[in-house]
C-alpha cells in the first residue's frame, strides 16, 4: 500500500510540476497560432490538401498534402493557393516568400516590382515528389475538368544589374539595335503541359479564359495601356499554336467559352478618341464562323440600347443560348464651356428618390453599370430580351435553361425601405422562351428558389408563417406546411418584424424539398404538398436536424452517402454536433460521427466516393482537419496546427443557467482558468452579444481583437468569463439588457468564486450599446469596454449607415434595435433607452472604441457619449482608429487595440499599473511616435 501511495504522490507533485511549467498568453504568442484554411479532396478521395498559415500573417506558414492510399503526409514550407489536379494526379500551389524577407525588403524600402514574388510550383502524386517549378508568379489557372495544361501568369522579369566599371571597350561595328526581350517589357503568361513539361510563352497578353471540359483556350493580346489591343486569339493546346480571330480594333474584352471550347463570344469596340466612350459590339464564334451579333447602330438591340461592357456573355450549360447584357445609352446635358472649379460639387437630395444620396454613392458603379439580359439562341441565332427597367432582375436558374423563371423588381417599394423591414419586392413568373411575364408574387418578403426540376419556386412567407410552392407554369400556390401542427417559423424571434424560418436543406432527386421546423427536418412534395417527418425524434430528443449541401456544383441539392441522406444532429442540451446518414423511406439512422462535446465543421465531400474531410473543435482543442474513410476505421486527424498550445494555460467552458428578473429562463457560458481554484476569488469579464449559449464548444484561437475580448486569452490570464443570453421586449431593448445580464451575473456572483468589487463588461456595436446603457443604470462594473456604441438614439435614428449607405430608421423601428415605432410616436421610448441621457449616473470607468469611418454605427455616437462624460469628469478614454471601419481589418490596430483593452482591464480588475496612455494621454505631436504603453510606478 506504501508503494502504490508513493505513485499517487509521485503522479500528484509530476503533475503540479508539469502545470507549473505552462506560461500565460501574450499578445506576442498570437504570432505562434495558425489557422487551417482551403481544404480540397480529390474526386476519388485519394488526396487532401490543405493550407496552414498564420493568423496574424506575421510569420511562415505550410502547405499538406496526405494520400489516402499509401497513408503519407507531404508538407511544403509556404505553400498556399493550391488545386488539386481534375484527374487527382498533380497538386498545383504557389510559395510565398518567406515573412522576413519580405519586412527586410519592406524596411529596405524595396520598389515593388523588385520585392520577391510567389513561385509556382507542380508535385506528381504518383512520383511524390515535386516536378517542376516557375518563378516570380502573380497566379495561375487551370482547366476546370480536365487535365495536361496550366496557364501560369507571370510577373515581368528583372533586367539585369548594369556593370558600374567595365575596362572592356564597346565594338565599333556594333551599331545594330539589340531586339527587345518582351519578357522584361510586361507581364506574360506561359502554358505549361504535364505531358512533356513544357512551356509556351505568350507575351503582350490581357486576359484569357479556359473551357471547362476540353482543351480549349481563348486570349486577347494588347499593345500595351491606353495604346489598344492587338486581337483575339484561339489556341491549341496540343501543339501549342494561336490562331488569330480577329483583329485591327482598339479594344476586346469579355471573353467567354461554352464548356466544351466548341463556341465562345467576346466583346469588342472600334478605335474611340476616349477610352471610357467606347461602343461595344457583341461577336460570337461557333463552327468555325465568326458572326456579329450586335452593332453600333442597333442589330439585335432595342432602340436606344448598347451593348453593356460591364459584364461579360456566358453560355448555358448546354450552350444553346449566349447570354449577354445591354442596357440604354446614356445621354447627359454637360456644359463643355464651363471649367472644372466652375462645376459645382453637390449632392442634391430629393425626397421622391428611390434610393437615397448616400445609397447611390454606396452602390454608384452598381448603378453605372446596371444592365439587362438577352440571350442570343446559339441554333436559330434569334435574339430574345428578358427584362428592362420595369423587371429589374431576373433570377435564372444554375444552368440557363429552364422556360419558367423569375424576375422582380423593388422598386415600388424603395422609398419605403428608409423605416420599414422586411423589405418585400414584386415577384413574376418569365417565361424565357417568349419574354412574357406574369404577376406571381406582389409586395413579398420572401425569397423564392427555383427547384431543379424548373417546376416550382419553393418559398417561405412571413405573413403565413408557412413554407409555399408556386407553380410556374400554371401560376398557382400551395401551402406545403399549413395544416402541420409544428410551427415552420422562429418562436423565439424578439425583433419587432415578421419571424423568419428556421432554414431548407436543399432539393432531393425527384423534385422534393427539405425544409425544417424548430427541431426535425420534412420532406414535402410540391406536386402532392404531401409532407413527411423524417427525422422524426428531433422534438423529443431536443435535437436540431439539418441536412447537408456539399456538392459545389448543385449547393441547392441536399447530399447522400450510400443513398442515404447526409445528416447534422445539434444536441441542444450539450451544444454538440454528430452526423448520421438517414434512411429516407424508413427513418432510420446510422450514426456515422458520434464524438462528445464537439462541433463539427468544414465538410468536403469527394466528387466520386464516400470519403469526406471535416473539422472538430471544442473549448481546449482547435479545429483540425480530420479524414472520414469508412465506418470501419476511426477517422485521420490530418493536422495538428497548434503543438504548442500544451505550452500554455487554457480553460474551461460550462454551460450555465438562471432566471431572469422577469422569470424568463436563460442560458450562458462560465469560461474558467484550468487551474480553476473554487477556493479563490476571480476577477469577472462579461461578455454579450444577442443569443451566444450555442457556441459553448467553440474554440477561441489566440489573436489580436477586431473589436472584442478573447475567452482564451482571458482564462489563461486567470480572469473568469461570462456570456449570458439575452431575450428582448419590443420598445425595450436596453432594460432588457438589464433584466438578463445583470441578473445572469449576479447568479454567477452566488457562485462564491467571483470578487464583486472586481467585473468588469465588454461588448461591440449592439453589445457595445448595451454596454453604455448598463453603466448608466448599475455600478456593479469596475470598468467597461464600449465598441461602437449608439449613445443617442434620437440622434442616430435618423442617420446613415455609411457602409451601405442606408438610413438608420428601419434598424430602431423594425429589427436589432428594437423600438418598434418611429422617432414622433414613440419619443419617450427613444430617450429612455439612449445612455447619453444617464451619463450623470455612471460611475464606471468606460473605454470606448469607435474608428472615424465606421460604416454601421455613426461615429459620432461614439463622440457624444465620449464628450458628454468628459464635460461630467467621468473617467473616459476613447480609441479612435484611422480609415478603420466598424471592426478593424488592419492587424497593426487589432494588436494596439488588444494590448489597451486588456491593459485597460488588468489596472481596474487586476490592480496593476496603469499605462501611461490611460494617465498621461498621447498628444497628437506624439502620434506614431511614442504609443505610450508602459506602466506607470506604483
Amino acid at each position: 500500500m506504501k508503494g502504490k501511495y508513493l505513485v499517487l504522490l509521485l503522479l500528484f507533485f509530476t503533475s503540479i510540476q508539469s502545470f507549473s511549467q505552462k506560461k500565460s498568453l501574450t499578445q506576442e504568442d498570437y504570432d505562434l497560432w495558425k489557422s487551417v484554411s482551403d481544404p480540397q479532396i480529390s474526386k476519388d478521395g485519394n488526396l487532401v490538401v490543405t493550407s496552414i498559415q498564420t493568423t496574424t500573417d506575421r510569420g511562415d506558414g505550410y502547405l499538406k498534402i496526405f494520400n489516402n492510399r499509401s497513408g503519407k503526409t507531404t508538407t511544403f514550407q509556404n505553400g498556399y493557393r493550391h488545386e488539386i489536379s481534375p484527374d487527382g494526379d498533380y497538386v498545383f500551389f504557389l510559395r510565398k516568400p518567406s515573412y522576413d524577407t519580405i519586412r527586410n525588403q519592406k524596411k529596405k524600402e524595396v520598389k515593388d516590382e523588385k520585392m520577391t514574388k510567389d513561385d509556382f510550383f507542380v508535385y506528381d502524386v504518383k512520383k511524390d515528389e515535386l516536378i517542376d517549378s516557375i518563378i516570380r508568379v502573380k497566379s495561375y489557372k487551370t482547366p476546370k475538368k480536365f487535365t495536361g495544361y496550366v496557364v501560369v501568369e507571370k510577373f515581368k522579369e528583372l533586367k539585369p544589374e548594369k556593370m558600374k566599371d567595365t575596362t572592356e571597350a564597346k565594338p565599333e561595328n556594333d551599331t545594330l539595335k539589340k531586339e527587345k526581350n518582351p519578357a522584361l517589357e510586361a507581364e506574360y503568361a506561359i502554358v505549361y503541359s504535364l505531358k512533356d513539361q513544357s512551356r509556351d510563352s505568350i507575351f503582350k497578353i490581357k486576359d484569357y479564359t479556359i473551357a471547362e471540359e476540353e482543351a480549349g483556350m481563348i486570349f486577347t493580346k494588347t499593345k500595351g495601356k491606353k495604346k489598344g489591343d492587338i486581337g483575339i486569339y484561339s489556341y491549341d493546346f496540343k501543339n501549342g499554336s494561336e490562331t488569330m480571330i480577329d483583329t485591327g480594333r482598339f479594344s476586346y474584352s469579355q471573353l467567354a467559352m461554352d464548356k466544351t471550347g466548341d463556341q465562345f463570344a467576346y466583346l469588342s469596340a472600334r478605335d474611340s478618341v476616349k477610352t471610357d466612350s467606347l461602343k461595344y459590339e457583341l461577336f460570337h464564334f461557333a463552327d468555325g464562323k465568326l458572326d456579329q451579333v450586335t452593332d453600333t447602330l442597333g442589330k439585335n438591340l432595342r432602340e436606344g440600347w448598347i451593348v453593356s461592357d460591364a459584364q461579360a456573355p456566358y453560355f448555358s450549360e448546354n450552350a444553346k443560348r449566349l447570354y449577354f447584357y445591354s442596357r440604354p445609352k446614356r445621354s447627359f446635358d454637360v456644359d463643355t464651356t464651363m471649367l472644372d472649379e466652375e462645376i459645382p460639387d453637390v449632392d442634391v437630395w430629393n425626397y421622391q428618390d428611390k434610393l437615397i444620396q448616400p445609397e447611390q454613392k454606396v452602390k454608384l458603379k452598381q448603378l453605372e453599370n446596371k444592365a439587362f439580359l438577352s440571350y442570343l439562341d446559339t441554333e436559330t441565332n434569334d435574339v430574345l430580351a428578358l427584362h428592362d427597367s420595369e423587371m429589374e432582375y431576373v433570377d435564372l436558374d444554375k444552368d440557363g435553361e429552364q422556360r419558367y423563371v423569375l424576375a422582380y423588381t423593388s422598386s415600388p417599394y424603395d422609398v419605403s425601405r428608409s423605416w420599414k423591414y422586411p423589405w418585400t419586392r414584386d415577384y413574376y413568373i418569365l417565361d424565357t422562351e417568349t419574354g412574357n411575364t406574369r404577376m406571381a408574387l406582389e409586395e413579398f418578403a420572401g425569397y423564392p428558389q427555383l427547384s431543379p426540376n424548373g417546376e416550382y419556386a419553393i418559398y417561405f412567407d412571413p405573413e403565413s408563417k408557412a413554407w409555399w410552392a408556386l407553380d410556374l407554369k400554371n401560376n398557382s400556390k400551395k401551402n406545403l406546411t399549413g395544416d402541420l401542427k409544428v410551427p415552420f417559423h422562429d418562436i423565439e424571434n424578439d425583433v419587432p418584424t415578421l419571424a423568419g424560418s428556421y432554414g431548407a436543406g436543399g432539393f432531393l432527386e425527384d423534385g422534393s424539398i427539405l425544409v425544417q421546423d424548430e427541431f426535425d427536418m420534412w420532406m414535402i412534395d410540391p406536386a402532392t404538398g404531401e409532407a413527411e417527418n423524417i427525422t422524426r425524434d428531433g422534438r423529443e430528443e431536443d435535437i436540431r436536424y439539418t441536412a447537408f449541401q456539399l456538392d459545389p456544383e448543385n449547393r441547392e441539392m441536399a447530399s447522400f452517402m450510400n443513398g442515404k441522406l447526409f445528416l447534422n444532429a445539434f444536441d441542444n442540451e450539450t451544444k454538440s454536433e454528430k452526423v448520421y446518414l438517414l434512411n429516407i423511406k424508413n427513418g432510420k439512422k446510422e450514426p456515422l460521427l458520434t464524438p462528445d462535446g464537439k462541433l463539427l465543421g468544414g465538410f468536403e465531400k469527394a466528387e466520386n466516393a464516400d470519403v469526406f474531410v471535416y473539422k472538430m473543435e471544442d473549448f481546449q482543442n482547435y479545429p483540425d482537419l480530420y479524414l472520414f474513410k469508412n465506418k470501419k476505421q476511426s477517422s485521420i486527424k490530418l493536422t495538428d496546427a497548434n503543438p504548442q498550445q500544451s505550452d500554455f494555460k487554457w480553460g474551461t467552458s460550462e454551460p450555465f443557467t438562471w432566471t431572469a428578473y422577469d422569470g424568463t429562463k436563460l442560458e450562458g457560458i462560465i469560461y474558467k482558468p484550468e487551474d480553476f481554484d473554487p477556493n479563490k476569488k476571480y476577477p469577472l469579464i462579461t461578455y454579450f452579444y444577442e443569443k451566444r449559449s450555442d457556441n459553448l464548444n467553440y474554440y477561441y484561437s489566440p489573436q489580436p481583437s477586431r473589436s472584442i475580448v478573447n475567452m482564451s486569452y482571458l482564462v489563461s490570464n486567470d480572469y473568469v468569463v461570462f456570456v449570458p443570453d439575452i431575450v428582448y421586449e419590443t420598445g425595450k431593448p436596453g432594460e432588457s439588457a438589464y433584466n438578463c445580464i445583470v441578473s445572469g451575473v449576479e447568479a454567477v456572483e452566488k457562485l462564491g468564486y467571483i470578487d464583486s468589487e472586481k467585473m468588469g463588461i465588454q461588448g461591440q456595436s449592439w453589445g457595445g450599446y448595451q454596454v453604455a446603457y448598463l453603466v448608466t443604470k448599475t455600478n456593479k462594473f469596475a470598468a467597461a469596454m464600449a465598441g461602437a456604441p449608439v449613445s443617442n438614439m434620437t440622434s442616430a435614428y435618423g442617420g446613415i449607415r455609411w457602409g451601405s449607405g442606408l438610413s438608420r430608421a428601419f434598424q430602431y423601428e423594425r429589427t436589432q434595435s428594437r423600438i418598434g415605432e418611429n422617432l414622433w410616436d414613440a419619443l419617450d421610448l427613444y430617450l429612455e433607452n439612449s445612455p447619453l441621457f444617464g451619463i450623470p449616473n455612471i460611475e464606471t470607468p468606460v473605454l470606448i472604441m469607435h474608428n472615424d469611418d465606421d460604416g454601421a454605427v455613426p461615429y459620432y455616437q461614439g463622440i457624444e457619449m465620449f464628450m458628454g462624460m468628459r464635460r461630467l469628469n467621468k473617467p473616459v478614454w476613447m480609441l479612435v482608429y484611422n480609415n478603420e471601419q466598424h471592426n478593424l481589418t488592419k492587424m497593426k490596430n487589432r494588436i494596439d487595440l488588444d494590448i489597451r483593452m486588456m491593459q485597460f482591464f488588468d489596472h481596474y480588475l487586476k490592480d496593476e499599473a496603469a499605462p501611461v496612455w490611460m494617465t498621461e494621454g498621447v498628444p497628437a505631436i506624439m502620434k506614431g511616435k511614442d504609443l505610450q504603453y508602459d506602466l506607470e510606478d506604483k
